[in-house]
């Protein structure tokens, strides 16, 4: 039988039946009620690579996070592998939502990145990255979600129906508005100067499918990461409008991306692998109507046609990276805020990272034409 998390275990531990509910204050005293995170916080330092502007945050405590998510054991069948999730073996949930089987939810990571800080100084809110001339490293703090796809433990994007899909990217949007209206005692401005949106803060949104992708568990989910510093792909977004007279980057690549590059076109949004694909079936999911930045301001057609690309997108890669005697695995990562647009990049572990990559020359095994005709090709359609 399925592994699942029943619905009373669920209801045990849930502390708000929806995100709305809950004002930042509350969420943050839930966030340092959890005993059980407090052997596992992060060191809240943030360092930058000066040449490239990346961050670097630290928590040796995630080395001991369980993992669960690797190659299959043959003698152990996987719906039989205990999966802490199922067993309810997690913290306090802020958000539910009933799918048509089981349910989503969402709930605080056991093994942060960043963490909310009790207090909190006025400079760490004037500006995501405040002078640091002796490179002892910023403050990083935030809060570090976990979304759960559903409750039954072989469900996900790849499986759920669209329907399903459709009320799990509406909750994980409602999650993002929230950390980005009512942070403001608590977070810098999402723009400087100042901002056309009172947003603060950073919402970063990913998934990590597979152990070469760096997931640890194999019960479908998401993580999300509001935090006071920018991460350097949205802050390489600003750069890119700022260097392009205001064109953010989703409505340069509608515009300049070739024709026969498109894998599928949902009418509110275009799945399509990019000029400059780095490994072999890379995709992006871009919302055509650039003046979106973040998944909260979709509509109900855009929400739907967004869905419609992450399942499409995952179900790809999930058909064939084993046919390339690969283990399924990739990146999805939201790409959101000022200079972005909004699209969705899906980085897949086709192959791997050496040395020309490290510095910065990527060397890819397939051309951009044939990798978008193949996966037009082994679109799994429902």
């Amino acid at each position: 039988m399925t592994q699942q998390l029943s619905w009373e275990v669920l209801q045990s531990i849930v502390q708000s039946q929806s995100i709305e509910q809950l004002s930042m204050q509350q969420l943050d005293e839930l966030f340092h009620a959890e005993k059980d995170m407090m052997a596992f916080l992060p060191d809240s330092v943030c360092q930058i690579d000066p040449r490239n502007g990346e961050l670097i945050v630290y928590n040796s405590t995630r080395a001991r996070r369980p993992h669960d998510s690797g190659i299959p054991d043959a003698r152990l069948a996987i719906d039989e592998k205990p999966c802490v999730i199922c067993q309810g073996k997690t913290t306090g949930v802020v958000d539910v939502a009933q799918l048509s089987q089981g349910a989503t939810f969402i709930n605080k990571n056991l093994f942060p990145i960043i963490y909310p800080l009790q207090n909190i100084l006025e400079e760490y809110r004037q500006q995501p990255l405040y002078p640091d001339p002796m490179h002892t490293g910023r403050v990083s703090y935030g809060f570090h979600f976990l979304q759960w796809t559903s409750t039954q433990h072989d469900q996900d994007w790849h499986t759920l129906s669209l329907d399903d899909g459709v009320i799990v990217l509406q909750r994980l949007a409602a999650l993002e508005g929230k950390l980005l209206y009512e942070s403001g005692a608590l977070m810098p401005p999402s723009e400087m100067p100042p901002p056309r949106k009172s947003t603060h803060g950073f919402v970063s949104i990913i998934k990590n499918h597979g152990r070469l992708a760096g997931g640890s568990l194999a019960h479908g989910h998401q993580q999300i990461g509001c935090s006071n510093i920018m991460p350097s792909r949205f802050y390489n977004n600003w750069c890119f409008a700022q260097r392009h007279d205001g064109e953010n980057f989703s409505h340069y690549l509608l515009r300049e991306n070739p024709v026969e590059l498109q894998v599928r076109d949902y009418g509110e949004a275009v799945l399509l692998v990019p000029y400059f694909m780095r490994r072999p079936y890379d995709m992006l999911l871009v919302v055509k109507n650039t003046e979106r930045q973040y998944v909260h301001e979709l509509t109900d057609a855009e929400i739907r046609a967004v869905t419609q690309g992450i399942q499409d997108a995952i179900r790809a890669l999930i058909r064939i990276m084993p046919l390339l005697g690969r283990e399924p695995a990739f990146n999805m990562t939201i790409n959101n805020g000022p200079g972005a647009g909004l699209y969705l990049e899906f980085l897949a572990h086709t192959q791997e990272i050496g040395g020309f990559e490290q510095l910065g020359l990527w060397v890819c095994q397939e051309s951009t034409t044939n990798a978008a005709a193949y996966l037009r090709e082994n679109l799994v359609v429902r």
